[in-house]
């Protein structure tokens, strides 16, 4: 859906109120679920006892989150009430005995006229028993614009911004891999892979919380082995982006000794760069058109040059268009190449493993659907030949290194055991099946025609990339 153009100073403060155990709690919401359930919490009022039948108009609710009247809206949000019914939020709760889990439908119920015509509006109410999650906030509750979601459609950065919303004064959140995961609902069955659920989650919110919030964050990755296991999110002020809250209000602009504003904290770059001749109003007007990140890239561009000796004259003007074109240093240059190849290692690795699992599970079915075979064979050979079983065992128990081997690998001394043990015990089991194969190999040929090929070409293909990776 496209979004209008417009400023971000327009319309009224929007404020979303919750309680730290909602923004934490579990629960799976489509894009136009999330934005009903922001507009709802705009709807409250600071002095609500009760949570009242809320009336979300749909133009109010397009304007909110600055989208075009697509012409079929009063049906996507009549839509996204329904399902919101079904929904359930699962909150966790400290308790003298240890922590709990809560579940509890989101809606108490929607309403709404049959033909937008007849009213372009929805009534929803909260289920009752989120009322200690909503009304009369005093602490640990999160509080942000909801202008601040204007340009977010994903509804992971969505909740990665909440996420990192309530720890802005902190600076810094710690997740292991697995509990993002469940914090932002991804199924098992999505984004397998790390690198796909870096590539399509994480980076994705970087670039939109960058873009269109009044937070940014940089991330590290800690790893066991190769394998990425917990992630800590660094988290910045986006200056000049994003609507802050009363609560988080950005200081009155000042004028510091050199003429720059210095509640962005800025100062230190106007430090940088007055010294090459770039005057206050220079540097404001590249902050303003490329941003803090670019003009910083190009400050850094600047020195190394200096350092190189590459440029002498007019470095000030070196620096202006070292910003406008993006210009990066060396050693950023080689920084980013590093990355690159860190982040291509990791995928080709990644693709390495899922194709492993295939082969590995290719080779699981081959072995079940052969073992199933070859045990009817057997059925039927021991039913002609009762004493088949025991040869099979006797001619283990005899071959010194064979017998040796599998008492290692099972921790059993095989000369104490009865027959009963290696028929209910798998390795042994699976030893006695393979000897009466020997044994008997004319009754076999089926079987290993059937399978014992592609057998071997599955034992290949995973070794092969076991050793790759």
């Amino acid at each position: 859906m496209k979004k209008h153009q417009r400023s971000k100073e327009e319309g009224a403060v929007k404020l979303i109120r919750k309680a730290n155990e909602l923004v934490e709690a579990r629960y799976r919401f489509d894009i136009w679920e999330t934005r009903v359930f922001a507009k709802m919490l705009t709807l409250i009022k600071p002095d609500d006892e009760a949570l009242r039948l809320y009336d979300i108009h749909v133009g109010d609710l397009l304007r909110d989150f600055n989208l075009q009247d697509a012409g079929d809206n009063y049906q996507a949000v009549k839509q996204a009430a329904k399902k919101l019914i079904s929904r359930v939020i699962e909150i966790e709760k400290d308790t003298p005995e240890g922590v709990k889990w809560y579940a509890v439908p989101l809606l108490a119920g929607a309403q709404g006229f049959r033909e937008a015509r007849r009213g372009n509006y929805i009534s929803v109410q909260f289920h009752p028993e989120l009322k200690p999650y909503l009304l009369e906030l005093k602490e640990r509750y999160l509080q942000y614009d909801i202008r601040n979601l204007w340009g977010l459609s994903s509804v992971y950065s969505v909740r990665i911004y909440e996420l990192l919303k309530q720890y802005e004064r902190i600076g810094k959140r710690n997740f292991s891999l697995d509990d993002l995961r469940l914090r932002l609902a991804v199924q098992p069955e999505e984004y397998k892979l790390y690198g796909h659920f870096k590539d399509k989650i994480i980076l994705k919110a970087q670039t939109d919380l960058r873009e269109f919030t009044d937070i940014s964050f940089s991330f590290d990755e800690q790893k066991e082995g190769r394998r990425v296991v917990a992630l800590t999110f660094f988290i910045h002020a986006n200056n000049g982006r994003g609507i802050p809250t009363p609560k988080q209000e950005r200081p009155v602009q000042r004028a510091g000794k050199g003429g720059v504003e210095e509640n962005q904290g800025l100062e230190d770059i106007y430090a940088q760069v007055k010294p090459w001749g770039v005057t206050e109003s220079t540097l404001k007007s590249l902050l303003h058109k490329h941003g803090e990140e670019r003009v910083r890239q190009g400050v850094v561009c600047t020195q190394d040059n200096q350092k190189q000796q590459k440029v002498k004259d007019n470095i000030g003007g070196f620096f202006v268009k070292a910003v406008e074109e993006g210009w990066k240093s060396t050693q950023q240059l080689k920084q980013e190449r590093a990355a690159e190849k860190r982040r291509q290692a990791e995928e080709t690795r990644a693709q390495a493993l899922a194709e492993l699992a295939r082969w590995e599970e290719r080779l699981e079915d081959l072995l079940t659907a052969r073992r199933t075979d070859a045990n009817e064979v057997i059925r039927l050979l021991t039913q002609s030949d009762p004493f088949l079983a025991a040869e099979a065992v006797n001619k283990i128990m005899n071959h010194r290194t064979f017998r040796k081997s599998l008492e290692k690998s099972t921790g059993l001394d095989l000369g104490k055991l009865q027959m009963d043990d290696w028929r209910y015990n798998k390795p042994l089991r699976d030893a006695v099946i393979a000897q009466i194969e020997v044994l008997r190999p004319e009754s076999f040929k089926e079987v290993q025609a059937k399978f014992d090929a592609n057998v071997l070409q599955s034992r290949k293909a995973v070794e092969g990339l076991r050793k790759k990776i």
